[in-house]
C-alpha cells in the first residue's frame, strides 16, 4: 500500500516545492552575484544597478529552477498516467479474453440452441451496457424471427424499431453499427446498436439489437446527446474501434454455435425419423407375418386336425385337402420371402441413393417375376437424407402393396423433380381397385393410409389412381426446401 501512495506524494512535493525552492535558491544566486561585484568586478558601479543586476540573476536563477521542478512534475504526471493507461489497457485485454473464452467454453457445452439463445442475451449488458435487447433469426426461407427478446414488451420493441428504423437495416449491415433514433423511443434508450450475426465474410443468419442509453460510453462520439433530430436521423456513429472488433469476433463465435446447434438439431431430428421409421417397418412387418402367415398357419392346424377323423371316415378328401394346402404353403412361402426381402438392411450408405434403389427394385421385381420398367434419371446428386429415406420407403411401401393385392405383370417405377420437388410414381397393371371406398376402409390397404400420413409428415402429397380391372398408379411428391 505504500508504494501506491508514493508516486502521487512525489508530484505534491515537486509542486509544493518549487517556489520554496525556487526563492531560496534564487536569492543565494543574487547575494552571490552582488558580492561578486562588489570584491571582484573591477569595473565600479552604481550600488543600484550592481542590485538590480544581482536580482536579475536570481529571478533567472529562480525560474529555471521552478521551470525544472515543473517539468519534472510533468514527466511524472505523464509517467505514471501512461502506466494507468496501459494497466487499463491490459486489464482490458484480459476482460476480452476471458470474456471470449467464456464464450467458447459456454457454446461448446450448450446442448441446444436454447442454451445458446439464453447466454447469447447476456452479452449486450456486458459489452455495450445495453438495457434491452433483441435478437433476431432467419428461418430456412430467410423470414427472420424474433427469437428472444429482453428488457422491452412486444409493443415496446416494436416502437423501438421503428424509432430507430431496425428492420430497414440489416439487409445493409455488415458490420456493427450504430443507429441514433428518428422518432422518440421508449423508456428514454438513445441508441440502437445493431450486430449481425455472420462469421467472416458469410451472409448474416441473424442479428442482435442492443439498445443503450448512455451512447458516449461505447462511440468516438460527443455532441450524441446533443443532436438534433434532423441530424440523429442521418447519422450512424461510429463505435470504437476495440469495441467493434470484439462484437465481431463475438458474433462470429455466436454465429458457430448457432449453425452448430442447428445442425445437431437436424441430425438428431433424422436420427429420430430414421428411428420411426425403422419402428413403422418393423410394425409393418409384424402385422403383415400375424394377419397372414399366422393365420394360415393357425387355420392349416385346425384342418389338420380334422384330418384325423377323415382317416376313417372320408379319406378321399384327403387328397383335395393336400392340394389345397399346397398352394397355401406356397403362398405362405412367398410371403415369408417378401418379409425377410423387407428385412434386409437398405444399403444407401454403401451404394448411395439411386444405386441402391436400383437394386432393391430389380431384386424385388425378379421375386415377384415382374416385368420392369425403371426410371431414376435427371435426379440431383445433393438429394436430402430425410427425402431419400421417405422416397425409399414409398417406393418400398408401394412394391409391398403391388405383390400383396395387385396380381401384377409389369411395374413401372420412375423418380423425376417436378415442381421444385421430388415426384415418385408406381404403376402397375394389376387387378386395381377403388381409390374412393377403400378410403372408408382401414383393411387390406392400411399401408396406403400410412404412405399418405409419411407424405402429410413431409408437406407432400399423394395421389392414387386406380380402378378395377386398370391397374393402379401411386403418386408421391415432396418438397425439395428440405435440402436445408
Amino acid at each position: 500500500m505504500p508504494s501506491k501512495s508514493q508516486p502521487p506524494d512525489m508530484i505534491a512535493a515537486l509542486r509544493s516545492l518549487r517556489w520554496p525552492l525556487a526563492g531560496v535558491v534564487g536569492l543565494i544566486f543574487a547575494l552571490t552575484r552582488l558580492v561578486e561585484s562588489l570584491l571582484i568586478d573591477l569595473r565600479p558601479m552604481p550600488p543600484v544597478v550592481q542590485t538590480l543586476e544581482a536580482l536579475f540573476w536570481g529571478a533567472m536563477a529562480a525560474g529555471a529552477i521552478y521551470a525544472v521542478l515543473s517539468w519534472a512534475a510533468r514527466q511524472e504526471q505523464r509517467r505514471l498516467t501512461t502506466e494507468a493507461n496501459m494497466l487499463d489497457e491490459l486489464r482490458s485485454a484480459n476482460a476480452r479474453l476471458e470474456l471470449l473464452y467464456e464464450l467458447n467454453q459456454r457454446v461448446a457445452s450448450s446442448d441446444s440452441l436454447d442454451d445458446v439463445l439464453d447466454y447469447a442475451m447476456t452479452l449486450p449488458t456486458r459489452l455495450l451496457g445495453a438495457r434491452a435487447m433483441a435478437l433476431v433469426l432467419e428461418d430456412d426461407q430467410g423470414v427472420a424471427l424474433t427469437a428472444r427478446c429482453v428488457g422491452l414488451s412486444e409493443d415496446q420493441l416494436a416502437l423501438a424499431r421503428t424509432s430507430f428504423g431496425v428492420m430497414g437495416e440489416p439487409g445493409r449491415v455488415r458490420t456493427p453499427t450504430v443507429l441514433l433514433p428518428r422518432s422518440k423511443p421508449p423508456q428514454g434508450l438513445t441508441a440502437c446498436v445493431l450486430v449481425p450475426l455472420a462469421e467472416r465474410d458469410d451472409e448474416p443468419i441473424g442479428w442482435i439489437e442492443g439498445y443503450v442509453v448512455d451512447v458516449q460510453r461505447i462511440t468516438d462520439a460527443t455532441n450524441a446527446t446533443n443532436a438534433t433530430p434532423t441530424l440523429a436521423a442521418q447519422a450512424h456513429l461510429e463505435l470504437e474501434p476495440t469495441v467493434t472488433t470484439l462484437l465481431v469476433t463475438v458474433a462470429g463465435e455466436l454465429t458457430e454455435g448457432i449453425k452448430g446447434s442447428r445442425r445437431r438439431a437436424r441430425e438428431l431430428a433424422s436420427i429420430a425419423a430414421l428411428e420411426q421409421a425403422i419402428t413403422e417397418e418393423r410394425t409393418r412387418i409384424a402385422r403383415d407375418l400375424h394377419d397372414g402367415v399366422a393365420q394360415s398357419l393357425a387355420f392349416l392346424r385346425m384342418r389338420i386336425a380334422l384330418w384325423e377323423d377323415w382317416l376313417d371316415q372320408e379319406p378321399e378328401r384327403l387328397a383335395e385337402e393336400f392340394a389345397s394346402v399346397k398352394a397355401t404353403l406356397r403362398h405362405q412361402i412367398e410371403e415369408l420371402r417378401r418379409a425377410i426381402f423387407a428385412l434386409r438392411p437398405m444399403e444407401l450408405s454403401q451404394l448411395g441413393f439411386v444405386a441402391a434403389l436400383r437394386r432393391f427394385v430389380a431384386d424385388f421385381a425378379g421375386q415377384q417375376d415382374w416385368e420392369l420398367q425403371l426410371e431414376l434419371s435427371n435426379l440431383p446428386p445433393d438429394l436430402p437424407h430425410v427425402l431419400e429415406l421417405a422416397a425409399f420407403r414409398f417406393v418400398q411401401e408401394a412394391l409391398n402393396n403391388a405383390a400383396k393385392h395387385a396380381s401384377a405383370q409389369h411395374i413401372a417405377v420412375m423418380l423425376k423433380i417436378v415442381d421444385d420437388g421430388l415426384q415418385i410414381v408406381v404403376r402397375d397393371d394389376g387387378v386395381g381397385f377403388d381409390p374412393g371406398a377403400q378410403a372408408e376402409q382401414s383393411g387390406p390397404h392400411l399401408g396406403l393410409r400410412q404412405m399418405r400420413e409419411r407424405a402429410a409428415v413431409l408437406d407432400g402429397r399423394l395421389t392414387i389412381l386406380s380402378r378395377p380391372g386398370e391397374g393402379t398408379e401411386i403418386r408421391a411428391w415432396l418438397p425439395m426446401r428440405y435440402v436445408n
